[in-house]
């Protein structure tokens, strides 16, 4: 099969890692695989060819390829124009967030409103809709049309020879003294990722118990204050971007994740395929893909309740990173993730 992805760039960006990870398991097993993107941002190396578009030039062959997959509302708006009406050719997008919930903390209730449509008009053309999740799918339900929503569930496809620099390790292995309980969280530093809620449970946790964020974003400067004002600079560690974040996962003791929406965390599947503790928060995602057994969850009504998970995760740190990683490999590991997604494109293209 001859597949096309077009990207909105090649940034290090929860998308294009998706689709990075697609590539990769589409290719083991011999699809050919081409990206296109528009804006300069190129971060990640593709193992294909890829070729940056003009996005007012229809220079790009859509009868080429036997499937297109969009990822992005650029990419969308591009096949909604450029496409040949006489093209046959499958056109999906997976849309990898519920932008409503994730604008509206961007840009604000009322910006959100228009944004969100935007994104939402630019599948007009597009074959199929793909969400990452069930419960994303019964929230699509109420803009798109059914009969071209589907879901697929995450991967992530991580090198587990990586390993940190000898400065990385010198930094981490300073701040994390023997005795200490590090918790950890990869992702974007934004208010949708509620890690204000560690920081400040920190003082009701014993002492040795310190916090390693990894990432860039927004509220950084935000927390760096409350930090401060709790009197917590030698317990939280701000790294700042680091490149294949999930290379501190082995410093880690327990995952933290307490968003307040997510679409489908790669982060948390990494910890997953690590095999961390994780705390988590009790949003529908996480209430779909992951069992008590596999997770600790507090309730975000209730921010308090974050530190009695925290304690339970840290005493049951080895049961719960092992029944996660045993869940991880059975329902997301990246052959289920290849297995499903060819499923989608076979039955667009009619090979059933």
């Amino acid at each position: 099969m001859k597949i096309a992805f077009l990207l909105t760039s090649l940034a290090n960006s929860g998308p294009i890692i998706v689709a990075l990870d697609l590539v990769k398991v589409l290719m083991e097993k011999g699809h050919e695989c081409q990206v296109f993107y528009f804006k300069d941002k190129m971060a990640l190396d593709f193992p294909c060819p890829t070729k940056r578009l003009s996005f007012f030039m229809s220079s790009f062959d859509f009868d080429n390829f036997d499937i297109i997959h969009c990822h992005g509302v650029r990419p969308d708006l591009y096949a909604m124009l450029h496409k040949p009406l006489r093209c046959k050719t499958p056109v999906c997008t997976t849309i990898h967030s519920f932008v409503f919930q994730e604008h509206a903390y961007k840009y604000g209730p009322f910006v959100s409103k228009i944004t969100g449509r935007i994104i939402l008009w630019a599948t007009f053309r597009d074959n199929k809709i793909l969400v990452l999740s069930k419960h994303a799918k019964n929230y699509y339900e109420n803009y798109l049309p059914l009969k071209k929503l589907t879901y697929a569930y995450n991967t992530r496809v991580c090198d587990m020879s990586a390993s940190l620099t000898e400065e990385e390790k010198k930094e981490i292995e300073a701040f994390k003294q023997d005795g200490d309980i590090l918790l950890g969280a990869n992702c974007n530093l934004n208010l949708n990722k509620g890690l204000d809620l560690v920081i400040s449970a920190l003082p009701f946790l014993p002492p040795n118990v310190k916090f390693c964020m990894a990432g860039k974003g927004v509220s950084r400067k935000e927390w760096e204050r409350l930090v401060k004002s709790l009197g917590l600079e030698q317990r939280v560690l701000f790294l700042g971007s680091r490149p294949a974040a999930y290379r501190y996962l082995p410093f880690y003791d327990v995952y933290v994740m307490p968003s307040h929406s997510e679409g489908f965390p790669l982060s948390l599947l990494e910890a997953a395929a690590y095999g961390k503790a994780v705390v988590c928060s009790d949003i529908p995602i996480f209430e779909e893909i992951l069992t008590d057994e596999e997770v600790v969850r507090f309730e975000l009504d209730n921010p308090e309740s974050i530190v009695p998970a925290i304690q339970k995760a840290i005493e049951n740190k080895v049961l719960l990173g092992q029944n996660i990683k045993r869940h991880f490999e059975k329902e997301y590991s990246p052959q289920c993730f290849r297995d499903r997604h060819l499923k989608i494109y076979q039955e667009l293209i009619g090979i059933v």
